[in-house]
């Protein structure tokens, strides 16, 4: 995932009072515990199935006197379970690092602060904290908004979020220049500056949208541009030309599947035009020099392996469609509609862990199809998915693209090709220990298994044990059960009616 949230915890902390340092391990590594002695305060985040990590971590901090914040969307869903792995719980967004960190100087800390994430704040970005942690992504990594007004039911968004919020078009305009001038003088950020705008939808507030791409369009520095849109901005043509007369070179669209069976089970209603055609509106932003970047999703309790594996090989054979850049099986995201339905109907499977929430892993008992025949085709097209679909036919459909795309610019014929060969590179870095793909018997992280010798049995369970959301008959475990809502399925954050259980003697940092 981008490196985005620590870049913001970091730019909330006054630097002239704290010593801050940024880890990434999708950039750097598995932090490596040795390195934990030295720390005053330590802030965790991450996504779902990295939560079982940011507990081995903060259980490392903790050992050494740190002060553990955690953070993220389990934290936002779940914040009262949280504070049996951290000192501190922040639920929501990135705001209230200020409140924990001005707490913490004066040694009165609470157990949890809540900040709304749609409450948004004009505080300065510290872009060169990226280059002084040796975080050098290729493009300048910058947002312009929070949240999605949309209520897809698979998705974290309307409850961790509930809409959308702008930053203000000032903030913006000092960012971009920020960003631009932080980057090493050396770098291809410097000599080629290109910028990815990380909102969860940039075309959520369009007027908001119409003023960055002017003031992007209108920096002389910047040489193009790309963001993650919903699929319906696709379908106005005009709005598409003017985009790309702005310099966009890529839109991330949420296009998920081609399925209107499925894009409506999960309520996905932006995508379902029955004027528009998908691969018609994506042809012609490809024809503007726009390329187009998606997901696709898998739902493995509906579909058959010889049907999904036949959805991708239409995509490959389909002269003017992306290849996906990700691949994913549906996932029941703790805290969304679909998970408390999926849970309330008993679909969920037994011992579901919060690692299984991978994107990979099936995660439920009804199946389309038999479980080693899924099993196959996802391990086929996670691992090696030129067994699927040729690289001969990708490269071919790669040429064609650029092609139609009518530049002659080489660094978009490189994002064009990068896309569509995503999912090929990426199945590179996968490990090649064996999996089941079945959730509650998947196989696990090796740091599960790197443990201190002097571990207490007690923390052993508290930090490194995977944490449950089913039991062995597949029931919501005992923590989650204070959080159902009392009508599976609503938008909105489910209400805390008892805290869970946590020790008494819980240790102090």
């Amino acid at each position: 995932m981008q490196p985005i949230t620590g870049l913001h915890i970091g730019s909330l902390l006054d630097q002239t009072l704290f010593e801050v340092r940024l880890y990434h391990e999708d950039w750097h590594g598995p932090f490596d515990p040795a390195d934990s002695p030295g720390y005053d305060l330590v802030f965790l985040t991450g996504l779902q199935p990295d939560f079982d990590r940011m507990r081995q971590l903060s259980y490392y901090f903790r050992a050494q006197g740190a002060v553990v914040v955690g953070g993220g969307s389990i934290c936002t869903a779940f914040p009262e379970f949280a504070t049996e792995f951290f000192d501190v719980v922040c639920a929501g967004g990135v705001d209230c690092v200020r409140d924990v960190a001005s707490d913490f100087l004066r040694g009165s800390l609470q157990k949890i602060y809540r900040s709304p994430a749609a409450s948004i704040s004009d505080y300065p970005v510290d872009y060169s904290l990226f280059t002084r942690h040796g975080i050098n992504p290729m493009l300048h990594l910058m947002e312009t908004s929070r949240g999605c007004s949309f209520k897809c039911s698979f998705c974290v968004m309307p409850n961790e979020v509930g809409g959308h919020a702008t930053y203000s078009i000032d903030h913006f305009k000092t960012g971009l220049q920020d960003t631009l001038a932080s980057s090493a003088p050396w770098s291809f950020k410097r000599w080629y500056p290109l910028v990815m705008l990380l909102d969860n939808n940039f075309s959520d507030d369009p007027a908001h949208m119409l003023k960055v791409a002017a003031i992007l369009a209108a920096n002389p520095k910047v040489r193009g541009w790309a963001a993650l849109v919903t699929q319906n901005v696709l379908q106005d043509r005009d709005l598409i030309a003017h985009l790309a007369r702005s310099k966009c070179i890529l839109l991330f669209a949420g296009v998920e599947s081609l399925d209107r069976e499925m894009l409506r089970r999960y309520n996905k209603k932006q995508n379902l035009s029955r004027r528009h055609s998908v691969v018609d509106d994506i042809a012609f932003a490809e024809g503007q020099g726009i390329a187009i970047c998606y997901g696709y999703l898998f739902d493995h309790r509906h579909q058959t392996a010889a049907e999904m594996e036949e959805q991708i090989r239409a995509l490959a054979r389909n002269p003017l469609m992306p290849m996906p850049v990700y691949l994913s099986v549906i996932a029941p995201l703790a805290g969304t509609a679909t998970f408390w339905d999926d849970l309330r109907l008993g679909h969920l499977r037994p011992n579901l862990r919060m690692r299984d929430l991978d994107g990979e892993t099936m995660a439920h008992v009804q199946l389309g199809d038999r479980p080693e025949v899924l099993v196959d085709f996802i391990e086929r097209m996670f691992r090696r998915p030129w067994t699927v679909v040729s690289r001969l036919l990708i490269l071919a459909k790669t040429i064609r693209r650029i092609v139609h795309a009518k530049t002659l610019n080489p660094i978009r014929w490189y994002v064009i090709a990068s896309a569509n060969f995503h999912c090929f590179i990426w199945s590179r870095a996968t490990p090649a220990q064996p999996r089941t793909y079945l959730a509650g018997t998947d196989t696990l992280d090796p740091q599960y298994f790197e443990r201190p010798a002097d571990l207490s049995d007690e923390d052993e369970r508290r930090y490194f044990d995977p944490i449950e959301l089913t039991d062995d008959d597949g029931k919501p475990s005992a923590w989650l059960t204070p959080y159902i809502p009392s009508s599976a399925g609503r938008q909105e954050r489910p209400i805390f009616f008892a805290p869970p259980p946590i020790e008494a003697e819980e240790q102090q940092p």
